[in-house]
């Protein structure tokens, strides 16, 4: 009999809402114990679910019987959260990013493996089955060599969107950057898996027009660990949301997806269901291009739980999740100093 998980949640807003619904719609898994220090949010997302509300994580750990802590909290609270929960002996799930620095990624990395405990990192995006199949086709040559790899995030934020829930979002401290550590960072970790890692970043980052800390256009050119050259530009400042674009040219063909589905397949070798392993299947099992947001966090959700329970490392460990947030770190520094970076700490 699969063992049966009992959830805390740290987090009880909008990415919160979302882990709760999502929770409701697995089986052997509860959702038991929400914490947040804002009582009516907290209060309410947990009676919705039956759980209980604690006014902080601290409590909820030490309270509630749990065994795994899900974080949805603004990224620049993750490390802490992250630490407390390991120490405690939870299993964690974070949201991307897992950090804003490279400091607080190493912390929570080491403290779970110190805790003999798994971190897990939702990005959710991997969960497509044309992701996963593109992934595969590159490994096993399709493409032949590939030659560029360009990623595209035009999407609309208002200033409303900035000012919302106390102004955290645009904050190098909570946020930890704007258009791409909380935007465009599905992107970059879907163009450097796909790829293998990311070796030398130059980039320029501006902030146009919103009034907030961070950039809201983003421009890096990118040299791949397979060689390749690559991009990855992204704003908030679109006139509205564009399809995100991903695409990567080989010696031998090409491949362009848009929102996660595959829109220009040109190969000799056509891509089907046989690439994909049985890992590949399961978590992307039941996808479709016009799913709800949401629908792939449940995907991988329960295939964490599912690892979880066989004692198996869960997919988009922290130590693999880490990459993006280098990546984009490294972005920033390339910016501010103008220098070409290749000291990237993920590789």
């Amino acid at each position: 009999m699969t063992p049966h998980s009992r959830i805390g949640l740290s987090g009880a807003g909008v990415i919160g809402q979302l882990h709760a619904t999502a929770l409701a719609g697995l089986e052997n898994v509860s959702l038991v114990a929400v914490a947040d220090p804002r009582e009516e949010a907290g209060r309410e997302l947990a009676d919705k679910y039956q759980a209980t509300w604690y006014p902080s994580l601290e409590t909820m750990l030490r309270e509630a019987n749990i065994d795994t802590v899900i974080v949805a909290t603004p990224s620049g609270l993750h490390p802490d959260q992250v630490i407390a929960a390991a120490r405690a002996g939870k299993h964690v799930i974070t949201e991307k990013p897992m950090a804003i620095t490279a400091q607080g990624v190493t912390a929570m990395i080491d403290a779970c493996r110190e805790a003999g405990v798994e971190l897990a990192v939702i990005f959710q995006n991997r969960m497509s089955i044309d992701i996963r199949k593109v992934h595969r086709a590159i490994e096993a040559g399709y493409l032949g060599k590939p030659v560029l790899a360009n990623g595209a995030v035009y999407w609309h934020r208002t200033q409303d969107y900035y000012d919302a829930n106390g102004g955290w979002r645009g904050t190098w401290a909570l946020d930890g950057g704007g258009a791409l550590m909380n935007q465009a960072i599905h992107t970059v970790d879907l163009l450097q898996w796909m790829m293998g890692g990311v070796t030398s970043i130059q980039a320029h980052t501006a902030t146009l027009t919103h009034d907030i800390e961070t950039e809201d256009v983003a421009s890096a050119i990118l040299q791949f660990a397979n060689g390749a050259l690559g991009s990855i530009t992204a704003t908030t400042s679109a006139s509205k949301d564009y399809p995100v674009r991903i695409e990567v040219i080989g010696t031998r063909g090409r491949v362009t997806l848009e929102n996660n589905v595959i829109t220009i397949w040109d190969a000799e070798q056509p891509l089907t269901d046989d690439l994909l392993t049985e890992e590949d299947r399961e978590l992307s099992d039941g996808w479709t291009p016009d799913e709800p947001f949401g629908a792939a966090h449940r995907r991988q959700l329960k295939a964490i739980f599912r690892h979880l329970a066989d004692g198996d490392q869960p997919p988009v460990p922290g130590s693999e999740a880490r990459q993006a947030v280098d990546i984009i770190l490294g972005i920033y520094a390339s910016s501010q100093s103008g220098n070409r970076i290749t000291e990237i700490a993920s590789t």
